[in-house]
C-alpha cells in the first residue's frame, strides 16, 4: 500500500462481517456514548474509530459528541450533545468512504435502531498500549467468548453492535507501518464543518492578510492552559524570537501577525510587545471587525466551533508556529505538511530527543523546532504522534 491509495486496497483485503457493528466513543455524554476532551481529542476518536473498525471488520456507528462548558473550558464532557456534524462535514466523509472504502458501512450519531444484542467490551486508558493491525479483531473475538452471543452468527438479520469506548490516541500507526500511508488517507476523509470554514475563508481572504504573506500564530493564553505545557509567556518571547528571525530572512518584507488565541486579553498583550518592533497584529476580531454580522456570528460560536474558523487560516500561512503540546498546533503542522515526502515530526521535531514509554523530553526546553515554514515550540511531555491525529 503506497501513497493515499492504501485504505482502498487495505478494505478490499479485509473480512468483513456484515451486521456486526463498532459503537466507538469515549464513554462521555448523558448516555455514555459520546466523545469529548476538547475537539482534537474528538476529532482522533473520529479518525481512531474508522481504523478500529476496519481492522474489526465491522460497520462503524458515529458517535455524538459533547460540547464544553464554555465557563470552565477544561470540563469538556458537558451536557450538552452534539452531532458530528456540528464539527466535521459528514456528507464529504460519507462521500470518501463510499469511494474509497465502499464496504464500511456507517450509522451516524449513536443510531442503533434495531440492533438489540451488545457485546460490552473493557474501557481502555489512553496512556495504554494503543492497537495495531490485527488486535482490534482479537479483542473484538475476545470480547465475544466472555458475552452470550456468537461471532459466527451474526448478519444482517441478526445484527450485533460491540460496544467501545476509549479515550484517546488508540490506534499506533506507526506499529502498524501506517504513518505515510493510511494515517494520511483517514485525515483526508474527515473534514471541519463546511459551514465554518467558510467562515475562516472571509478571514484567510482579507486584503489586510495579503494573499498568505503573514505569519500565523497559535497562542495558548486562555486560563485553562497547563503551565507545564508552555507557559505563555515563554511561548510570546519563544515566538517574537522567530518571528524576528523570520523577518531577517525573508526575502520580501514580511510584516502582518496573525494570532489565533481564545483570550482577547493575551492576544493583546502579544500585540503590546509586536508593535513597537514594527509588526502589525491581526486576529479574528480585528479582521472581521468592518463585517459586524460575520463577527457577531463567530463570536455566537462555542469555543471549539471558533477553533474551527481559524484553522485554514493558520493552515494557510506563508510562516507559522505553534506549540506541541497543544493537539491544534499538532493538528495544523501536520495539516501543513502532509504531502511532504518526510514525516514531519520525525524529520524535524524529534532529532535529538529521547523517549521513555509516553513521554518525549528534548535536549533543551522550550525551543523552537521545525522547518523553514513551520515551527513548534517543544517542552517535555507526552508524544500523541505515533497515534494521531
Amino acid at each position: 500500500m503506497e501513497g493515499h491509495d492504501g485504505l482502498t486496497p487495505l478494505c478490499r483485503q479485509t473480512k468483513w462481517t456484515e451486521g456486526l457493528w463498532l459503537h466507538c466513543h469515549s464513554y462521555c455524554g448523558p448516555e455514555k456514548t459520546s466523545v469529548c476532551g476538547g475537539l482534537n481529542n474528538a476529532r482522533n476518536r473520529i479518525q481512531t474509530c474508522i481504523r478500529l473498525a476496519i481492522d474489526a471488520g465491522a460497520g462503524l456507528i458515529l458517535p455524538s459528541a459533547t460540547e464544553r462548558d464554555e465557563d470552565h473550558l477544561v470540563k469538556t464532557n458537558g451536557a450538552v450533545r452534539v452531532c458530528p456534524e456540528v464539527f466535521w462535514n459528514v456528507e464529504y466523509l460519507q462521500a470518501s468512504l463510499k469511494e474509497q472504502c465502499p464496504q464500511l458501512k456507517l450509522r451516524m450519531c449513536d443510531d442503533r435502531k434495531g440492533i438489540k444484542n451488545v457485546v460490552q467490551t473493557p474501557r481502555r486508558h489512553y496512556l495504554e498500549a494503543a492497537h495495531k493491525n490485527g488486535t482490534f479483531r482479537k479483542f473484538v473475538s475476545a470480547a465475544f467468548d466472555k458475552s452470550p452471543f456468537n461471532l459466527t452468527d451474526v448478519s444482517i438479520k441478526n445484527p450485533v453492535v460491540v460496544n467501545f469506548g476509549d479515550s484517546f490516541i488508540g490506534w499506533n500507526y506507526k506499529e502498524s507501518g501506517e504513518l505515510m500511508t493510511l494515517r494520511k488517507a483517514l485525515f483526508k476523509v474527515i473534514r471541519f464543518n463546511q459551514s465554518l470554514l467558510d467562515m475562516s475563508s472571509k478571514i484567510g481572504q482579507h486584503p489586510k492578510l495579503n494573499n498568505g504573506a503573514y505569519i500565523g500564530v497559535h497562542l495558548r493564553g486562555e486560563d485553562d492552559w497547563p503551565h507545564e505545557f508552555g507557559p505563555v509567556a515563554d511561548q510570546m518571547r519563544f515566538y517574537t524570537a522567530e518571528i524576528q528571525r523570520i523577518q531577517k530572512t525573508a526575502s520580501y518584507n514580511i510584516k502582518t501577525i496573525y494570532v489565533s488565541c481564545g483570550d482577547e486579553g493575551a492576544i493583546k498583550r502579544f500585540r503590546d510587545i509586536l508593535t513597537p518592533l514594527g509588526f502589525t497584529v491581526e486576529s479574528k476580531s480585528t479582521l472581521l471587525a468592518s463585517s459586524n454580522g460575520t463577527l457577531a456570528q463567530v463570536e455566537s460560536l462555542a469555543f471549539d466551533q471558533k477553533a474551527i474558523v481559524e484553522y485554514q487560516t493558520l493552515v494557510d500561512a506563508r510562516f507559522w508556529m505553534g506549540l506541541v503540546m497543544s493537539s491544534m498546533s499538532s493538528l495544523i503542522a501536520y495539516a501543513r505538511s502532509i504531502d511532504n515526502e518526510e514525516d514531519f515530526f520525525s524529520a524535524y521535531i524529534f532529532p535529538g530527543s529521547t523517549r521513555n514509554g509516553a513521554e518525549r523530553a528534548y535536549p533543551t526546553v522550550p525551543d523552537m523546532k521545525g522547518n523553514r515554514v513551520t515551527k513548534l515550540m517543544v517542552v517535555n511531555g507526552v508524544d500523541i504522534m505515533d497515534s494521531f491525529p
